[in-house]
This record gives C-alpha cells, structure tokens and sequence, in this order.
C-alpha cells in the first residue's frame, strides 16, 4: 500500500477522551472504575460465559490495566494483553510481575492493529474500549477478530452503548448517576466520554456484530448504557 492510500486510514495510536498516554491519568484509572463497577461480578459473569481452562488462548484487547488478563491468565493457557496506552502496559505488567503471572504476552497496540495468526483464539475480552473506534473501524475491528478467532471461539463486549429508544435520556441519567458515585471527576470523565468518543446506537452494534458473522447469543444493559454482548463465532 502506498504513502497516498494510507493517508485515509485511522491513526488508532491517538488518544481519544481521556489521555491514557498519560502517567496521570493511568494511576487513577483503577480507583475511578471501582466508583462504578464491580469487578468481581464482571470476572463471574465471564467466567460464566467464556468458561476459561487451561487448554484456551484468550486476547483482552484494549487490557488497560491487566486487571482481567492476570485475573484470566491463571485460568488459561495463555493470555494476550494488548493496549495502545504504553504506560498502561507498563502499569499491567509490573501487576502481572508481583503476582508471579507469567503466561501474559503483552503487545503495545490495538484492535487494528494486533498481530496473531488466524484462528488461535478460543475468546476475546473488549472491556470499555471499543468505544475509541468510529463506526466503520469497529467494523474493521470486529472483522481483525474474527479471523483471529477459532471456529465457535467466543467474544465478550462490554461497552458504553446508546439505547434505541430515549437515548437523550439514558446519557442525561448515566451522566448523573456517575456524578453521585465518583462526584466531579467521575461526571467529568463520562461528559467527556459523550463529548469526545464514539459510542453508537445498540442497533448498530448488533448489526456490526451479526454482519461480521458472529451469532449474538447473550445481552446484558445496565444503567440504560452499559451493555454486555456474548458473540459466537459461526
């Protein structure tokens, strides 16, 4: 491909919303998110749906802190933990190191841009991330997974999602329901998540997801914007 030709191509190494780029910010990335999440019914409902063993590959792309991958790789084979943000990487390894998690195989990029051979995973983990992409880049995303995918291999969404009905609605109430769990700073980071990032349509998204041919066998909304999807590869 030429200079020209990929000049239209989206640069996935930039920062949208928050700077994960920055040291700053990654440190209290963990403390924000427990405001409003809780992790331990998030590694249940995974290990419900992806039922993890020590035969199975699994990538977590857009890792951020490693939380999941070190919590998954002592229940796989191996882990791919892979993220744009530098220092999140740097902040997930030196986790990985102290709890002695060596079977994580860290790779500083993206959904774009991911190396691993067709069809060696048996799952994927897209944790609050996907969102950084335009409409048609997840679509490229889902279709990089996809092939990366074992036959039947498994794909676990979590993300910021718009409902169909009263979108306008759900923002406004998610907006205020983070202002009282994590106050300014955490109203702050979710206006900028609706200013600045790229959440779309529930419809969408089920529609990149059966397009690309995955089968969506599970959903879950939460807080009218937050949405699970269990994808299987057909």
């Amino acid at each position: 491909m030429n200079d020209f030709a990929k000049n239209w191509l989206y640069q996935e190494f930039q920062q949208t919303g928050k700077n994960y780029a920055s040291l700053e910010e990654v440190n209290v990335y963990d403390p924000s998110h427990d405001d409003f999440r809780n992790i331990q019914n998030e590694y249940d409902l995974i290990d419900q749906w992806l039922a993890p063993d020590k035969t199975c590959q699994w990538a977590d792309i857009g890792c951020g802190t490693g939380n999941f991958s070190i919590h998954f790789a002592k229940k796989c084979k191996k882990i791919f933990a892979i993220d744009i943000s530098q220092p999140m990487l740097g902040l997930a390894q030196k986790k990985a190191k102290e709890q002695g998690v060596m079977n994580i195989e860290f790779q500083h990029s993206g959904y774009l841009n991911f190396s691993l051979p067709d069809k060696s995973l048996d799952a994927v983990m897209s944790s609050l991330s996907l969102h950084h992409l335009p409409d048609y880049w997840k679509a490229k995303a889902l279709e990089k997974i996809y092939r990366a995918l074992k036959p039947e291999g498994k794909l676990y969404i979590y993300d910021v999602v718009i409902p169909d009905i009263d979108g306008d609605d759900g923002i406004h109430g998610f907006i205020e329901r983070q202002a009282h769990r994590g106050g300014d700073f955490l109203r702050e980071d979710t206006l900028i998540h609706f200013k600045e990032e790229y959440s779309t349509f529930d419809w969408i998204m089920k529609g990149l997801i059966t397009k690309q041919g995955f089968a969506l066998t599970r959903e879950i909304t939460e807080d009218d914007v937050l949405k699970r999807y269990l994808c299987q590869k057909e």
